[in-house]
């Protein structure tokens, strides 16, 4: 294994444990003394984020782009205690995740994979949605009081779950909860179509590779034959 993939392995591991760290002290009544130690884990791994985020940009060729493609994963590297920032770490953690996979042999099919599929993209998307509606919930609904709930409202909805445990009172949260149910649809639905076309493609790249060979013996079959045939064509003008 390269440096630079054991780089990213070793970050997305701590990103992962840190993750895990700040979901628990989010949802749970923890001490202090636990709280302050994550944020302080919390704190020193955004140092190496940062750190890596300009050593990438010194080292980019298209620096515009590269802040382009950046510009929202920046604000999943500020350790601040904020819920929304915190979800935006995930969205760091699966860029790593995609550049630990291209650091490895298989770099032009998981490209190629990503530009056929915009899985990347339609993760981020689903992450940022989930977001977005659990902060409209929490300002516009009255009877939702902390984010906690909010979210919890929000992934019961996007999942079509339906417990009952939260309910929206105001017309605002229910057309929010409306929105919810819809963009969860839309976004199952679309993963389950990128699932479904890889399974179809794999299929289909097979049938193709099956008739290629079909065709193959075929030509070797009919090259045979016309040799044969001239063989005989031969003989016959000898004799």
């Amino acid at each position: 294994m390269e440096r630079k993939q054991v780089f990213y392995l070793s970050v997305i591991f701590l990103m992962v444990i840190d993750i895990l760290f700040l979901i628990y002290i989010t949802f749970s009544d923890v001490s202090l003394t636990l709280r302050y130690s994550v944020l302080a884990f919390d704190f020193i791994l955004c140092i190496v984020l940062w750190i890596e985020f300009i050593y990438s940009y010194i080292n980019s060729d298209d620096k515009k782009q590269y802040m382009k493609d950046n510009s929202l994963s920046i604000l999943g590297m500020l350790p601040f205690d904020f819920i929304f920032l915190r979800a935006l770490r995930l969205i760091k953690l699966i860029q790593f995740i995609k550049l630990f996979v291209l650091a490895r042999d298989t770099q032009k099919a998981f490209s190629k994979f990503l530009r056929t599929t915009y899985l990347d993209k339609i993760i981020f998307i689903a992450i940022l949605f989930v977001f977005t509606v659990t902060l409209l919930v929490r300002l516009l609904d009255p009877t939702i009081h902390d984010l906690n709930t909010a979210l919890w409202y929000v992934v019961v909805s996007i999942t079509s779950t339906g417990y009952g445990d939260v309910v929206p009172v105001s017309t605002s949260g229910r057309i929010i909860g409306i929105v919810a149910m819809i963009g969860g649809i839309l976004i199952f639905s679309t993963v389950t179509a990128v699932i479904s076309s890889i399974y179809v493609s794999r299929i289909s790249r097979s049938s193709h590779n099956d008739l290629e060979s079909k065709i193959d013996d075929l030509t070797m079959e009919i090259k045979v034959l016309n040799e044969k045939i001239d063989e005989l064509k031969n003989k016959d003008e000898e004799v």
